[in-house]
């Protein structure tokens, strides 16, 4: 019960924002500068946060990095072999980039609040681990897939452009760099970013649920189904899958599935809107992964745990 009910913030968020959207508090047209300093400032702030602070050394990645890693990449590789069999009549191409960023991102916050929960503090460093690892090859995945599958074609340098600049990216980057470098953030400079940092998952939420319809949900399309099936669905058994075969311990294994089970990260919408995805589809299908997440955290607990 207390696992459900630290996902119930995260779902009264949403429908904060949609009766904000449906009220006209914040009219629509009022929604974008919100996204932009989410995409901007807020959402890196986080990344460079969360990176800079987590212990990568090689004691604490081992197989558990590469178990992770093979998650997302078998997962993001099964959703590009469906671009040649679907015809884009049925899935045009921003609601393709819109299933890759659905299954291949993960909420964070979820997934650190239910490794509390279950794990205690060694769960906690185990998802910073898994953070540091995924966030910068995840967000480079999907900037790429973003520009070559977006609204406009795109050269091989204008890829390349788009993922420097991506301010994702140069934050995961960043934090990477401090990390490595083992560069210790002063005080005021940490405590500068966890306090913009804190407003990220809320606003970014809101953002979500401001671009909810409730009419689309009431009838779901394949696409945002499809997106439930590859996530969790697919990560989760891939990563198990994969962590069987490298015999990772209890406790990884239940850490890694809580993250994958987590549904996608709410800054996956924000993206999709910056650079011509389908965002109303990733609003659908992160709204419907995060009411899945309510029954399936308990059961991983009941059966992964230590």
């Amino acid at each position: 019960m207390s696992l459900a009910l630290s996902i119930l913030p995260l779902i009264l968020t949403l429908a904060a924002g949609y009766l904000l959207m449906a009220s006209k508090i914040i009219p629509h047209d009022q929604w974008q500068p919100i996204e932009v300093l989410s995409f901007r400032l807020l959402i890196p702030a986080v990344l460079i946060h969360a990176i800079a602070g987590a212990d990568l050394s090689g004691a604490a990645i081992g197989p558990y990095a590469v178990a992770l890693v093979g998650a997302v990449a078998t997962s993001g590789a099964i959703v590009l072999a469906l671009r040649p069999l679907i015809s884009h009549d049925r899935l045009p191409n921003p609601s393709f980039t819109t299933l890759f960023q659905t299954t291949t991102r993960f909420n964070g916050f979820i997934a650190l609040a239910a490794a509390e929960l279950l794990a205690g503090p060694p769960g906690l460093a185990l998802i910073a681990v898994a953070m540091a690892v995924l966030i910068p090859l995840i967000n480079v995945a999907n900037i790429v897939v973003l520009a070559a599958f977006g609204t406009g074609r795109a050269s091989l340098s204008g890829i390349v452009t788009t993922i420097v600049r991506n301010p994702l990216v140069q934050g995961s980057l960043l934090g990477l760099a401090l990390n490595f470098f083992a560069v210790p953030l002063p005080e005021f400079v940490s405590g500068t970013l966890d306090l913009i940092g804190r407003a990220a998952l809320g606003v970014g939420v809101l953002a979500v649920g401001a671009g909810i319809s409730l009419r689309r949900l009431a009838r779901p399309s394949a696409a945002s189904l499809a997106g439930l099936v590859l996530h969790p669905l697919l990560c989760l058994a891939v990563f198990l899958a994969i962590s069987a075969l490298l015999g990772l311990p209890a406790q990884h294994r239940l850490v890694g599935a809580l993250l994958f089970a987590a549904p996608a990260a709410s800054n996956g919408y924000v993206v999709a809107r910056q650079m011509g995805g389908d965002a109303p589809l990733y609003a659908d299908i992160l709204t419907l992964q995060t009411l899945i997440t309510l029954g399936l955290l308990p059961l991983l607990a009941l059966f992964l745990a230590p």
